[in-house]
């Protein structure tokens, strides 16, 4: 699985522009074929600072979407960032969930 993440700071001037623009690009983004999951998220001491999140289940589904008209979407708000935005590609071998929480907790005699 590979998981993109975009994190951006707007002027506030551009905010509503940017929630608008990015965020109608959610729906579509999350029934395109190789796509398992896409959110987009408000800093909560920052709201003009915003994180998108996508994650992909091969590099070629990926790179559909980073080649689709939509995506120009996405590089218009990243134009838009008042600092540089930080862009990260990150491959993910193993996912798990609560059980490792449940076997630490277990390992410290807590359950």
């Amino acid at each position: 699985m590979i998981v993109f993440s975009l994190s951006i700071c707007v002027p506030q001037s551009h905010r509503a522009d940017v929630l608008k623009s990015v965020g109608s690009l959610l729906e579509p983004t999350r029934v395109l074929p190789g796509c398992l999951g896409c959110r987009l998220f408000t800093d909560i001491e920052d709201p003009n600072a915003f994180t998108l999140v996508e994650e992909w289940d091969s590099q070629g589904a990926l790179d559909r979407h980073l080649t689709s008209a939509a995506y120009k979407t996405l590089v218009a708000a990243i134009e838009l960032s008042a600092e540089p935005p930080a862009i990260r590609f990150d491959r993910v071998a193993q996912r798990a969930g609560i059980e490792v929480i449940e076997a630490a907790r277990r390992a410290q005699g807590l359950l």
